[in-house]
């Protein structure tokens, strides 16, 4: 009996297997629905509601903010700054760092959390590398893992952590922004998109897109957004108490500076397009802010697209307060997905502003990018620590 007949045979007992279990489910469910409901409408026992139809299911999510519990969508949040997200050099896993060395070893490590009563044997967690940039695609970016995709078991109302050792060559050295995402086969959790990653609507995504650069230094950022697209760019300055709440390693070296006032920020920086996005996209300063322009008559109409994601959001509230299932907005998402399978990556160059820092001083700001309608929905951001 050779081997191939082997594995077909076990494979289909398996598959037999599953059936069986798959009809005792069933059988259990007809039994309640026979036998047990009907004892709480007696006569007796008006007043007597019966047990709602318990249905296990998992729940997991990786936190994008302190007291994130996975709900979704959310807003008013720096969702770039996961605190379940670390990277460490593999010679020190307690000094965290966000600019990688070529030829040096680091560990990346995600925490997964299971909200749902059902266990997830095997949780698995992609991680990405790229420049930073606002938004995010995974066509732009470096798959860490693929090929080993690690996993780990979580059981329900729990949480575990999965780890992953990256060398990084000398193409990939620099300042970087890694996500996160995670999905389950078995049981079925899996992202809401397929390339274009929000953790505002998905509580599998997180992001850690944190720099730090001396002051009077270039950097230079991405934008993803869709061939159509109006957002502001905006620099937010970090106060002593956010800047603290990083808890970063790099604050026990440096004491937060404050004498910065909000609005001179954007107009200090020199941001600018580079070269190859000049022709194609428009830069434009409005104030306190810059709006950046993205025109493309081939594109999805730029009003679709964001009421197709204000009717995603709403649904997306409604799966998680109960009231419906995926299953029943198919054709929602996966016009969500056609739309934004479309995205593109633009480039940003800037000069780091002399804030006038002294050598043990440090500032930070937020970049982020707001849509220009009634939602001002945050869309992208990044977070950069000036250091005297």
């Amino acid at each position: 009996m050779n081997d191939k007949f082997i594995q077909s045979k076990g494979y289909l007992a398996g598959q037999e297997t599953i059936r069986e279990l798959e009809k005792l489910r069933g059988a259990y469910d007809d039994y309640i629905e026979s036998e047990v409901i009907p004892l709480f409408s007696r006569d007796d026992q008006l007043e007597r509601k019966p047990p709602r139809r318990f249905k296990e299911s998992s729940y997991l999510y990786v936190r994008s903010f302190d007291g994130d519990n996975g709900s979704r969508p959310f807003s008013n949040q720096v969702y770039w700054l996961s605190p379940d997200i670390q990277v460490s050099p593999i010679t020190n896993l307690a000094a965290y760092t966000r600019t990688l060395n070529a030829g040096e070893t680091y560990n990346l490590r995600c925490h997964i959390r299971n909200r749902g009563d059902r266990v997830v044997p095997s949780a698995k967690v992609e991680f990405w590398l790229t420049d930073p940039t606002l938004g995010f695609d995974t066509r732009f970016a470096q798959h860490l893992s693929l090929g080993r995709v690690p996993s780990t078991w979580v059981n329900p109302n729990n949480s575990g952590v999965v780890d992953l050792i990256y060398s990084v060559p000398p193409s990939e050295a620099g300042h970087k922004c890694l996500f996160a995402r995670l999905f389950s086969f078995s049981p079925l959790d899996l992202p809401v998109e397929n390339t274009r990653l929000d953790p505002t609507i998905d509580r599998h995504i997180a992001q850690l897109n944190l720099n730090i650069v001396q002051q009077g230094q270039p950097f230079q950022f991405n934008w993803v957004q869709a061939p159509n697209a109006q957002q502001r760019i905006e620099f937010v300055l970090l106060s002593a108490d956010e800047l603290r709440s990083l808890r970063h390693p790099i604050l026990t070296e440096f004491k937060p500076f404050r004498d910065i006032p909000q609005g001179e920020l954007i107009h200090r920086a020199s941001l600018g397009l580079s070269d190859t996005e000049a022709e194609t996209l428009e830069l434009i300063p409005e104030g306190d802010f810059l709006v950046v322009t993205s025109k493309d008559p081939r594109g999805p109409d730029l009003g679709e697209l964001r009421a197709t994601r204000r009717r995603l959001q709403e649904v997306l509230a409604e799966i998680g307060a109960g009231k419906a299932a995926s299953s029943e907005h198919r054709e929602l998402f996966a016009r969500w997905r056609e739309m934004n399978s479309q995205s593109l990556l633009s480039s940003f160059k800037m000069e780091i502003p002399d804030l006038g820092l002294s050598t043990d001083q440090l500032a930070g700001i937020h970049i982020q990018t707001v849509e220009l309608d009634d939602s001002h929905a945050v869309q992208g951001g990044l977070t950069v620590l000036i250091t005297g």
